[in-house]
């Protein structure tokens, strides 16, 4: 049982585990580039990162000792696999709850005498062991990345990796037992979702403001920020571990106690079923259009989506006036912030900031979306649609309008606030620069919508591992090409490098062609792959 189990996390395990290998292998490397070689200079990126503290305590905990090389891969590389593993549980939770019950695997391992503790067991052991690897390929990265110019302390590494991995397993446990009071896979992920960034939201107020701070300690992420071993004088937090696996314990055991007392496909609190209600009136003539209700479907993901873009929008051009003052003296950040096109450096942070934030979070949206797609076709959506009869084709047509939508929705309101935050804090943006850097978004974020769909027509369940992984690396090849002076034959192999920086230097025509060729041989890949294979196959 525990090998089956196991090999179920085998693609976020792969897919994870290079992306935590990638990320802090880079920003191990990278350190040179951004700090400087001579004491002095790394002293004085310690001082201005110091004073940046407040602006980027929403995505990083404060920074310890990043005047050296171990300081900065703990607070830049380690800071943000909290974030990264969350995610992963959240999805393996509720692919292990939920996913497997639609799928009808449970039905088989009850039949065959495996009790139900035993499922419960082995799914935490399971996702430990995947955990346990993944986390270990971080730590390869670290020492990797270090090892041409400092090397990192192996003993201080695995106790970061330790309380790492203890962080994950207690997400992974968490999200156990939210799934056991929803019905659905989509709704196990929602509810776990919203109950870890809730807990991230305390520990992200309690880094700055001091009345949070007892409260702050609810959230794993706060037991898990009190760790800074890696860093020369840091301290593996034995009270954070503590409560870390008191929470997989117990967390685990009142799985176990609520899959034991449930129905199979049903929460733990069942409510009776609903009386039908007779309409007043006929639905909207609107709902008679595939696309509409299409749309009408997935109306609070993209409501959510577009909220969460608002919201960081304001976030992060709010915070450019702190952010450059604080770092402007410095030439290395300088030239990060602008990509060594010089110029007005607010707006060159704006753009850089924002308008380098903006396509990682509507890479995500599209992610999301294929995830949906892909749920409709494992979960028998799909095939219902069919026997409608529908053209297949159609409903990959449908698939892309609803992204265009989606997108556009989202890339207008984020755009919008943007530009009126920036004129509230005295730095109006040009608008014609402004709507050049917004429409381009829509196909930048169509580009992996694309893809996903093409992928998702061949293999639907591995499809959105598989595509966060090309979003990250395409992400982490566009940040570093600058740092490490890639050729652009490299740089280019970046979807957001093809994006370019069209607030600042205009559209870049030939990425925006290489963009939309993707974009239409996805969608039309996905198409043809449609019309031939076995649906839920």
């Amino acid at each position: 049982m525990l090998r089956y189990a196991f090999r179920l996390h085998r693609w976020g395990m792969i897919g994870y585990g290079v992306v935590l290998f990638a990320g802090v292998y880079a920003q191990a490397a990278a350190y040179s580039q951004v700090a400087g070689t001579t004491v002095a200079s790394r002293a004085a990126f310690a001082h201005a990162m110091g004073l940046t503290e407040s602006q980027l305590s929403f995505f990083l905990p404060l920074p310890y000792r990043i005047d050296t090389l171990a300081g900065y891969v703990q607070w830049r590389a380690y800071g943000w696999l909290s974030v990264a593993l969350m995610i992963w549980a959240i999805a393996a939770a509720a692919g292990a709850v939920r996913g497997n019950e639609d799928r009808q695997l449970v039905d088989y391992w009850l039949s065959a005498g495996v009790s139900r503790l035993r499922l419960v067991v082995s799914r935490l052991a399971a996702f430990a062991l995947a955990a346990l690897v993944v986390v270990v390929a971080g730590g390869l990265g670290a020492l990797i990345g270090a090892a041409s110019s400092a090397p990192l302390d192996l003993g201080r590494l695995a106790g970061q990796s330790l309380a790492l991995w203890v962080l994950a397993v207690a997400f992974f446990a968490l999200c156990c037992l939210i799934a056991q009071f929803t019905a659905s896979t989509r709704g196990a992920q929602a509810a776990g979702a919203a109950v870890l960034v809730v807990l991230y939201l305390l520990d992200v107020l309690a880094r700055t403001q001091t009345s949070f701070d007892g409260l702050s300690w609810v959230s794993p992420f706060r037991w898990y920020d009190a760790t800074n071993v890696l860093g020369p004088g840091g301290h593996l937090s034995g009270p954070g571990l503590l409560l870390c696996a008191a929470v997989i314990l117990v967390a685990g055991g009142l799985a176990a106690l609520a899959f034991r007392r449930r129905d199979l496909r049903g929460p733990l609190f069942g409510r009776p079923a609903a009386e039908v209600r007779s309409r007043g009136r006929k639905p909207s003539p609107l709902l008679s259009w595939p696309l509409a209700r299409l749309l009408y479907r997935q109306r609070w993901i993209l409501a959510g989506w577009t909220l969460g873009i608002a919201v960081m929008a304001v976030l992060m051009v709010s915070i450019a006036p702190g952010s450059i003052d604080s770092l402007i003296n410095l030439p290395g950040m300088r030239a990060l912030l602008t990509h060594g096109q010089g110029g007005d450096p607010y707006r060159a942070f704006i753009a850089s900031y924002w308008f380098g934030l903006a396509p990682l979070l509507l890479a995500a949206l599209a992610v999301h979306l294929v995830s949906t797609w892909s749920a409709d076709d494992t979960e028998g959506i799909l095939g219902s649609e069919l026997s409608t009869p529908r053209h297949r084709w159609a409903v990959v047509l449908e698939r892309g309008l609803l992204a265009v939508v989606g997108i556009a929705v989202a890339v207008a309101v984020g755009s919008l606030l943007a530009a009126v935050t920036a004129a509230g804090i005295g730095h109006t943006l040009d608008p014609a620069g402004v709507l050049r850097a917004s429409w381009l978004l829509v196909p930048f974020a169509l580009t992996f919508a694309a893809v996903g769909a093409a992928g998702g027509a061949f293999w639907p369940r591995a499809v959105v591992g598989v595509l966060g992984v090309v979003a990250f690396f395409s992400f982490l090849v566009w940040q570093l090409a600058p740092l490490m002076k890639w050729p652009s034959s490299i740089a280019n192999l970046s979807v957001f490098q093809l994006y370019g920086s069209p607030l600042l230097s205009g559209v870049f025509w030939n990425g925006l062609w290489a963009m939309l060729a993707i974009v239409l041989a996805g969608f039309g890949l996905a198409a043809i792959q449609m019309q031939r294979r076995e649906v839920d196959q």
